[in-house]
């Protein structure tokens, strides 16, 4: 039974279907906890979708421990995974971002925004925005950010996911959810105030960092859906 729901969620590329394979994963590994293979496959999973990067390293470090002949691949995700809690972590000095700016002039959309992502489905909050692709190119590589139509030199967005992953997506593939609802996710108090009805309401330090979204997420949203 496990391996039947492994190899569907390993098929299938919607939202549900990640979630899917994150159970059938964690299932097989509390009975074979030393498969290597699976292993693997399970640090991969929780990379790609942003979930717990303190979690892929003990991941990691538990494969190095049972199989030493794995170090090339480990050090590498291990590379990624700390560029990953690096970006996590830059909170030091955060940097104003203002859609006026020159650099930001492609920027369609505003934190508090509900999305969906074009290929995969999944429901999702902005939260911050960059005017291109910051990840290093190791993780733009794993991630296939170049095979994109626009590439890394497009609009990229933060957005935290309703199965309670946090992603980096290209603004090509992502679009106002049809359908705005609340994203049941741990971290979305830590950005936003309340949700009210149709997008989420930045709170005061994300209101500082990105100063005019405010304004162009209540304009996009009566556009959109008719009211604010």
């Amino acid at each position: 039974m496990v391996t039947n729901l492994f190899h569907l969620g390993k098929r299938e590329g919607s939202d549900q279907s990640y979630q899917l394979l994150r159970n059938a994963l964690d299932l097989y590994l509390t009975l074979a906890p030393d498969d290597v293979q699976y292993l693997m496959l399970q640090a991969r999973l929780y990379f790609h979708l942003g979930i717990n990067p303190e979690k892929v390293l003990d991941i990691l470090q538990h494969i190095q421990a049972v199989d030493p002949s794995q170090h090339g691949v480990v050090g590498h995700l291990v590379q990624l995974t700390l560029e990953q809690i690096a970006r996590k972590n830059q909170t030091t000095e955060v940097a104003v971002k203002r859609h006026t700016d020159e650099k930001h002039r492609k920027i369609e959309f505003s934190v508090g925004l509900i999305m969906k992502h074009k290929r995969y489905g999944y429901n999702c909050v902005i939260y911050g925005w960059d005017p291109k692709c910051m990840m290093g190119l190791d993780w733009m590589r794993t991630m296939g950010v170049h095979n994109l139509p626009h590439g890394p030199d497009q609009p990229f967005y933060n957005v935290l996911v309703q199965d309670g992953s946090c992603r980096y997506a290209a603004q090509e593939n992502l679009i106002c959810n049809a359908s705005p609802l609340e994203i049941s996710h741990e971290e979305v108090g830590r950005y936003f105030s309340e949700f009210s009805g149709t997008h989420y309401i930045a709170n005061e330090e994300l209101q500082i960092q990105y100063p005019d979204d405010m304004v162009l997420t209540s304009q996009l949203v009566e556009k959109v859906y008719g009211h604010s």
